[in-house]
C-alpha cells in the first residue's frame, strides 16, 4: 500500500505531488490560440512518486529530491492536448520495483538504502530541452535522460492518445557521444543560435564536494565537439552559466561541503555566509587561461541576456543577497527568514583582462522580488532589449508564501529602461515564462508569451498566452482540471524541431534498467 504524502511547505508553492500520469485529448481553451504557434509547451515538474520517508520519516526532504514529471502541452490549429509522465529515473526504477521509497536525503548518499547506493541518483526534475533531434530531462546532479518527444495526439479522437501511449516515455541517459552517461550534467545548457551548439557543462564529477568541472560544446548532431576539464575546490553550486560569442561563465554560489563525517547520513552542503560568490571565465573553443572572479557574498541564481562589446563580458542574472534556499544549512549561524532575502535582477559586468580578480558591483536592472528570466533565445549572445520574468508585487495577497510568492509577470526594456508587469489575477502564482518568436525571422521579442499559471482559488492550473504587442492582455487561456505540482524550467519547442518517431515497445518496470537492483524492505 502506498503512504500518503504530507503537504509540502515548501519553494514549490506549497503545492502537493500530483503523483499522476494523464491525458487529455481536447483541453478546455478560452479565447483563441493564435495561429502561428504550432508546437508543444514542456514543463518539468519536482513530484515524489513515493513520500520520501526511507531516512528519519522523511523529516528532511526538500523540494529538490522529487522525481521528475513532465508535462507536454501539444498545440496546433487552436486546440491542445495534454499529456503527463514521469522520467524513469533509474532512481525511480529502483523504488518501483521496492514499492516504497529507498533514497534518503539529498545530496547524502550514505542516507540511502545500502543496495541503492551504485544506482544513479538523479531525479531529471529541474529543466526539459530538445536537442540533436532528442528531448532531455535534465538535473544538474545526474546525466541527462532521453525522452520520446512524439506527439501524444494524432488526431481528434481520445483513441488516438492509445496508439502513442510510448509517446514522453525514457529511452535512456546515453544521450550525447562524448559526454559521460554516469557524470552529472548541467540542467541549464545554452544553444548558440549562430552556430547551433549546445554549450553546457557538469560540475562534481566525482562525487559530492568534489572539484573536477567539464565545459562541453556539443553540435547539433549530438556529439562533443571541445571538452575543457578543470577544477575549483570545496565544492559549491554551479546551477545556471552565461554564454558569449567566445566565452562561458560559471556562477559558482558559496553552497560547501563539509567533508567531516560525510561518510554517515546528514546534511553535508551548506552556505558558507564568509565565503564570496565566484564566476569562473573559460574561453569557448579554444585553451586560453581560465579565469576567476570573486564577489562578495551572493547567491547568482540564474542567467539572462548575455553578450560582449568592447572586450568586456555583460550578462544579467538574479541575484539573491542571502541563501535563499533556506532548507540548506547555513555554515556561520540561523538562516534568515525569506522575508530578509532579497532578489534583484542586476547585470553583472567582467573584463577579461584586468589585473584584478575582484568584480565591480553590477548595476540593479529590477529592485523588485523577482526570478526565472527568459529572453528571445534567437538571440543569445548579443545585447538584447527585452527580458521577462516573474516578480513578486505587494498588490496581491500572497504575501504568506515562501521564496517570494511570485504572482507576476514583468517586460523588462533595455532601450527605454522601463518595466511593464502584468498581473495574472488575485491568488494566482506565476511559473517560469517561455518566449516564442511570432515567425522565424520577426524582430526581437515579437511573439507570445507562454506561462503557466497556479490558480490556488479555483485550485487549477492555467496556460496564459500572451501577445507581446499587448502585453496587459490574455489572448488565450488552457485550462486543465486540476492542480499541478509547480514546474522548475520549461521550454516552448516549434513542431519543425519535434522529430517524428516510430511506436516504440513500452518496457515493463523491472526490464528498464536490468542491473538495478530489486530491493524488499520491511515496513
Amino acid at each position: 500500500m502506498v503512504k500518503a504524502h504530507a503537504i509540502y511547505n515548501d519553494f514549490a508553492a506549497a503545492s502537493r505531488p500530483f503523483r499522476a500520469e494523464v491525458g487529455i485529448e481536447d483541453v478546455e481553451v478560452e479565447g483563441t490560440i493564435p495561429k502561428e504557434l504550432n508546437g508543444t509547451f514542456y514543463r518539468v515538474m519536482q513530484d515524489p512518486y513515493y513520500e520520501r520517508d526511507y531516512y528519519l520519516g522523511g523529516s528532511k526532504t526538500i523540494a529538490f529530491d522529487g522525481d521528475g514529471n513532465i508535462s507536454a502541452f501539444r498545440i496546433k490549429d487552436g486546440k491542445v492536448s495534454f499529456q503527463q509522465k514521469y522520467v524513469m529515473t533509474e532512481r525511480l526504477v529502483a523504488e518501483r520495483k521496492a514499492g516504497r521509497a529507498l533514497f534518503g536525503m539529498f545530496a547524502s548518499p550514505f542516507s540511502h538504502h545500502p543496495c541503492v547506493r551504485a544506482v544513479l541518483d538523479s531525479a531529471a526534475n529541474t529543466n526539459i530541452i530538445i536537442h540533436a533531434n532528442k528531448l532531455l530531462a535534465l538535473s544538474e546532479f545526474g546525466p541527462a535522460y532521453e525522452l520520446d518527444p512524439s506527439e501524444s495526439s494524432l488526431g481528434g479522437l481520445c483513441l488516438a492518445l492509445l496508439t502513442r501511449l510510448d509517446s514522453l516515455h525514457t529511452i535512456g541517459h546515453d544521450a550525447f557521444e562524448g559526454v559521460d552517461p554516469r557524470k552529472p550534467f548541467t540542467a541549464h545548457p545554452h544553444v548558440d543560435p549562430k552556430t547551433g551548439d549546445l554549450v553546457g557543462f557538469g560540475y562534481q564529477l566525482n562525487g559530492l564536494g568534489s572539484p573536477e568541472i567539464s565545459i562541453y560544446v556539443i553540435n547539433k548532431h549530438g556529439k562533443t565537439t571541445f571538452k575543457r576539464d578543470l577544477e575549483f575546490q570545496g565544492g559549491g553550486i554551479i546551477h545556471d552559466c552565461a554564454v558569449t560569442e567566445n566565452y562561458v561563465v560559471l556562477m559558482r554560489m558559496p553552497f560547501m561541503v563539509d567533508y567531516k563525517d560525510h561518510e554517515k547520513p546528514g546534511k553535508h552542503q551548506y552556505y558558507d555566509e564568509k565565503c564570496p560568490a565566484w564566476f569562473g571565465v573559460i574561453p569557448r573553443n579554444e585553451s586560453a587561461p581560465i579565469r576567476w572572479f570573486k564577489y562578495k557574498n551572493c547567491m547568482s541564481i540564474h542567467t539572462g541576456a548575455s553578450w560582449e562589446e568592447d572586450g568586456k563580458i555583460y550578462f544579467d542574472s538574479s541575484v539573491a543577497s542571502h541563501n535563499a534556499f533556506s532548507f540548506l544549512p547555513s555554515r556561520h549561524g540561523e538562516n534568515p527568514p525569506p522575508s530578509d532575502v532579497t532578489v534583484n535582477y542586476v547585470k553583472w559586468c567582467i573584463d577579461p583582462s584586468s589585473e584584478s580578480d575582484t568584480m565591480p558591483d553590477p548595476e540593479v536592472l529590477l529592485s523588485d522580488p523577482c526570478e526565472f528570466p527568459r529572453i528571445d533565445e534567437r538571440f543569445l549572445g548579443q545585447k538584447t532589449r527585452y527580458t521577462y520574468m516573474d516578480c513578486y508585487k505587494p498588490d496581491g495577497d500572497n504575501t504568506a508564501q515562501l521564496y517570494q510568492g511570485l504572482n507576476t509577470l514583468a517586460r523588462l526594456d533595455y532601450k527605454t529602461g522601463s518595466v511593464e508587469y502584468f498581473s495574472p489575477g488575485p491568488s494566482c502564482l506565476v511559473q517560469e515564462p517561455c518566449f516564442s518568436p511570432r515567425h522565424p525571422d520577426a524582430e526581437e521579442g515579437d511573439g507570445f508569451l507562454i506561462t503557466m499559471i497556479d490558480n490556488q482559488q479555483l485550485n487549477r492550473n492555467e496556460v496564459i498566452i500572451q501577445d507581446t504587442k499587448d502585453f496587459q492582455s490574455v489572448v488565450a487561456k488552457i485550462i486543465l482540471p486540476f492542480r499541478l505540482r509547480s514546474a522548475v524550467h520549461g521550454n516552448w519547442v516549434d513542431a519543425e524541431r519535434i522529430p517524428e518517431t516510430e511506436p516504440a515497445e513500452i518496457q515493463s518496470i523491472p526490464d528498464i534498467y536490468p542491473n538495478v537492483p530489486t530491493v524488499k524492505v520491511e515496513t
